[in-house]
């Protein structure tokens, strides 16, 4: 079973860290999105694996279950509609967060590898860099953060 749960923040992140926290070793996932000035959708995948073409960014952090007791790494993945972003210009905007590139494809978006225990202050600021950054409207200054916790 599922458990989801939505929260929206700004400058205070507390309690935004404390739902990525939650979900560390494989207890569930989340995603982030800009809040926008427009009524826009999120950006999604349709059931061929391709993002539909409008809508706002979106950044999920799917963590893993532990394998023979050790911690595995979580992946990161945005889908935005700039197409390939090149590997540069992903080092500008992961500042010095340790997370390596799997996949930066035209229509699937951007998927990077986030290692095990990486605190939850550096993936979150990561996931909203990346959003406010690839964002076609313009921003209100807060995120919505949707939390799914395994049971």
């Amino acid at each position: 079973m599922i458990d989801k749960s939505q929260l929206r923040f700004s400058d205070n992140r507390s309690d935004a860290l404390g739902a990525i926290d939650s979900i560390a070793n494989g207890k569930g996932w989340c995603n982030v999105v800009p809040g926008v000035t427009e009524d826009v959708k999120d950006l999604t995948m349709n059931g061929f694996g391709l993002w539909v073409s409008s809508g706002v960014c979106v950044a999920s952090l799917v963590t893993e279950l532990p394998r023979h007791g050790v911690d595995q790494p979580s992946s990161l993945g945005l889908l935005h509609t700039r197409h390939r972003l090149g590997r540069e210009r992903i080092a500008t905007m992961l500042g010095n967060a340790p997370f390596s590139v799997r996949q930066d494809h035209t229509q699937r978006g951007l998927l990077l590898d986030v290692p095990a225990r990486t605190s939850a202050d550096v993936v979150l600021e990561v996931m909203c860099t990346l959003t406010a950054q690839l964002c076609d409207y313009d921003l209100t200054g807060s995120w919505r953060l949707d939390l799914f916790t395994r049971a």
